[in-house]
């Protein structure tokens, strides 16, 4: 009998934690892998254990949401009184379902755990302050399914998901449902937000976490600071600025260490200069153009409005400097994207997408269609009307998620390599850049001696802040030119 009795409320608990967890996180990372949680299975057998898994699971699930691991918490600690705590209150109330999770999941196991998950259907049985109680805690679990987070929606979503119940519109039209069957695995079992984060936080030790104080304190000459003093170490013949949407900057090394080496596979006598640089969140990809253009502190809604030549002349911006070169501008999009057709006055020469196509160039099929990066690569030459007098900036599309295979080629077993294996799109925007990266060394293999290269690995890709984990907080940029 005693036995029976465990084994039921044992149930009821595993039962309870995962329906909840399932009305209130189903929109966090762990909810992308599977259903019932395997660490549910463990510590529901000991009521202390659960909650502290409860309690454990909710601080996580605010660090998943956002992409960040366990080493987040030093920052906050070393900073407890330093915090904006207006700030706080605004991620709380983004993110209400999660406290909605712990308050209503305590609750409630607290309560039948009282009662020995014997409950009396009987009204009559109930004192009316017991009425007044029970009605109110009904009343405010109904509510709390219509909150701000918008909780309800990932909860219809992950069950036309996992049943197929999407509508004509949705499922003939809509790259949403597309992409979120590439990013959602829908399993039975699934790993807690908690265990996930924890894994990640070790296997990503040794590399920068998001939000990282490090990151301040990066060594001068790691941390680039001066693009004109770089830029202008020596006479050029010609600068290629390459700035490419969405590169993959994953924190796994090895992932991260190929798309490299296949930039400079069969280049020889290369001098390369690595450096990081911090990234702005608030900033688009127009973000990186305006850091660059002027590489210092300047207004972004004015860079934004104004004709590029006056921007720079009004902000005294040091590319603005540069006399002597035939600058162009190649964008494989639309000049409207942006409004990017401001740039035309201060470049000699661009060329958008329609410029392109006269070339003979093909088109990439994307969410954001546009020239294959690789063929604007490929035929750099035929676009430049000089020959060793060249400033070209190069802003690529092919890799702007959500992303399309460039071609069929697999250049990684993506099912056995982490984190390629999470998701179809991770191992698309890999492959993807592995591709362009084989044009990349092919270029610079045609580049003369005095050339210079440079690769601005532009924002991290756009992914929820729940998948940026595995990708670096910090921009690559590399200077290479021949020895």
């Amino acid at each position: 009998m005693i036995i029976r009795s465990y084994l039921k409320n044992y149930f009821f608990r595993v039962f309870l934690v995962n329906i909840l967890a399932f009305v209130y996180l189903s929109d966090t990372y762990s909810f992308d892998f599977g259903f019932i949680s395997i660490q549910s299975l463990i510590y529901s057998i000991h009521i202390y254990s659960l909650y502290f898994f409860i309690f454990f699971e909710t601080i996580s699930a605010f660090l998943s949401q956002y992409g960040l691991d366990f080493h987040f918490y030093k920052l906050i600690l070393n900073n407890i009184f330093s915090l904006n705590y207006d700030y706080v209150a605004y991620i709380l109330y983004e993110n209400i379902s999660i406290i909605y999770y712990l308050i209503f999941t305590t609750l409630i196991i607290f309560y039948l755990e009282k009662k020995k998950y014997g409950i009396d259907f009987k009204l009559k049985s109930y004192t009316i302050y017991q009425k007044f109680y029970l009605f109110s805690f009904i009343i405010a679990f109904i509510l709390s399914n219509i909150n701000p987070s918008l909780s309800h929606h990932s909860l219809i979503e992950r069950i036309k998901g996992v049943t197929n119940m999407w509508t004509e519109i949705e499922r003939n039209s809509s790259y949403d449902v597309k992409y979120y069957n590439q990013m959602v695995k829908n399993h039975f079992f699934r790993n807690e937000n908690w265990f996930k984060t924890l894994k990640y936080t070790f296997i990503y030790s040794d590399s920068f976490p998001a939000g990282s104080k490090e990151l301040m304190h990066i060594d001068d000459y790691k941390y680039f600071k001066n693009f004109e003093k770089l830029i202008n170490q020596k006479k050029f013949d010609n600068i290629y600025i390459i700035i490419n949407e969405s590169y993959p900057n994953f924190r796994n090394q090895d992932l991260k260490n190929n798309l490299f080496q296949k930039i400079v596979q069969n280049n020889e006598n290369l001098n390369i200069q690595k450096f990081k640089k911090k990234w702005n969140r608030s900033l688009t990809t127009q973000g990186s153009e305006m850091e660059f253009f002027c590489d210092k502190e300047v207004d972004f809604d004015e860079f934004k409005e104004k004709e590029l030549n006056i921007f720079l002349n009004e902000n005294n911006c040091w590319i603005n400097n540069i006399k002597d070169k035939n600058f162009v501008y190649i964008h494989s999009y639309k000049e409207s994207f942006f409004n990017r057709s401001r740039y035309k006055n201060f470049f000699y020469t661009s060329y958008f997408w329609e410029d392109l196509k006269k070339f003979g160039l093909s088109e990439c099929i994307q969410k954001f269609s546009g020239i294959c990066d690789h063929d604007i690569m490929d035929n750099m030459d035929m676009l430049l009307e000089e020959e060793n007098n060249n400033f070209v900036i190069f802003l690529t599309v092919n890799n702007h998620i959500p992303v399309e295979p460039i071609i069929d080629k697999q250049y990684i077993n993506c099912e056995k390599n982490f984190p390629l294996n999470l998701s179809k799109q991770f191992c698309i925007i890999y492959n993807n850049q592995m591709f362009f990266n084989e044009s990349v060394s092919n270029f610079i293999s045609r580049m003369k001696k005095n050339d210079l290269f440079v690769l601005f690995s532009d924002t991290p890709p756009m992914f929820s802040g729940k998948r940026r984990i595995h990708f670096e907080d910090t921009i690559d940029i590399y200077f290479i030119s021949k020895i």
